[in-house]
């Protein structure tokens, strides 16, 4: 089991990059792609050297690859080697983002040892987050605490235009979920971009009011 979800996830970093790669090739400027990657897969001895080996592979420096790691991974950061990795993939250039954020009781002191970059909010306080002055508190909380530290952030599992807009209002400049697009294969992506960046071109800008 542990060998196949490391064949997994190296399968996974190798289909990112080459989407990567891809879209750099259809003049699409997608800065990152991000990987998840197991607690069973971030116990793996040479991790790092392995990602290095992979972006080298593909001509793409570390700091187009984020890794996504769990808040449990974090919350239980007990275990030498998945400190020494993360640290490592960290040091190397690459982006660390918390996953699940508000799940797994982490510490202040064990997200600043991860080195981690971004937060993503958990799904469970973005809910109806548009209904629910209580879960606004807590996303508010979440923001303000990430820009204290320094950190981005990003909401998971936005499904409505409403939910996008009031975490646009709270601060939330990022997003992900069924409200901007649902998973779908590399080659639809191309399609899907071309039409997402077709329309913001068309997108009327307000200009300043002349004095």
């Amino acid at each position: 089991d542990c060998g196949l979800s490391s064949r997994l996830g190296e399968v996974m970093v190798y289909n990112a990059l080459m989407a990567l790669t891809r879209w750099d090739k259809a003049g699409f400027k997608i800065p990152t792609v991000a990987v998840n990657f197991s607690k069973s897969e971030l116990r793996s001895p040479g991790l790092a050297s392995k990602l290095k080996w992979e972006l080298d592979r593909f001509d793409l420096p570390p700091e187009r690859l984020t890794v996504e790691i769990l808040e449990t991974v974090v919350a239980d950061g007990d275990n030498d080697v998945v400190v020494a990795n993360i640290a490592a993939i960290s040091q190397m250039g690459c982006g660390v983002d918390l996953d699940d954020f508000g799940t797994g009781h982490a510490s202040i002191t064990s997200i600043r040892r991860f080195a981690v970059r971004r937060i993503k909010i958990d799904r469970s306080f973005v809910t109806r987050v548009d209904e629910d002055r209580e879960q606004q508190k807590v996303v508010s909380a979440i923001l303000s605490m990430a820009e204290q530290l320094g950190m981005q952030t990003i909401a998971e599992g936005v499904e409505t235009p409403e939910e996008h807009a009031i975490l646009a209002q709270l601060g939330c400049r990022h997003v992900q979920g069924f409200s901007i697009a649902r998973p779908m294969p590399v080659d639809e992506t191309m399609d899907w971009i071309s039409r997402q960046l077709a329309r913001k071109a068309g997108t009327p800008r307000i200009s300043k009011r002349a004095k």
